[in-house]
């Protein structure tokens, strides 16, 4: 990974630009909808290009500011996509020793194990 380059997660970056869309929508500049909501414009801005994961009450303020549910930074995004899984659980899993990498390497081999013994009984049935 490039040092200077952060690496985003992809569904921080889909609510950050969700937050931007809305934004514009009401014709709102970054410092109007900041001082708004009580954070610099800097912030705000690092919200909306996805390098910094607003807190929950945070986004219920933007949503608040910009006169949206909360719901819709986050609509149709898949709870279960797994790149924004992996992204999630990168950063975990890079700063493992060899011995805990292999541990969950391992637990995944048996979380597939049971998995196909599952799919065997059902098929059975």
């Amino acid at each position: 990974m490039d040092n200077n380059k952060q690496e985003l997660n992809p569904l921080i970056f889909k609510i950050g630009q969700r937050i931007q869309k809305y934004r514009l929508q009401r014709n709102l500049t970054q410092e109007q909808l900041a001082e708004a909501i009580n954070v610099s414009q800097k912030h705000l801005s690092r919200i909306e290009n996805g390098y910094h994961n607003p807190r929950f009450d945070m986004v219920i303020q933007i949503a608040n500011a910009l006169n949206v549910p909360v719901d819709v930074f986050a609509r149709d995004i898949p709870d279960d996509d797994v790149d924004v899984f992996l992204a999630d659980i990168r950063s975990d899993v890079e700063s493992m020793n060899s011995s805990r990498l292999k541990f969950l390497k391992k637990m995944i081999g048996l979380i597939l194990e049971m998995d196909n013994q599952t799919d065997k009984k059902t098929a059975q049935t």
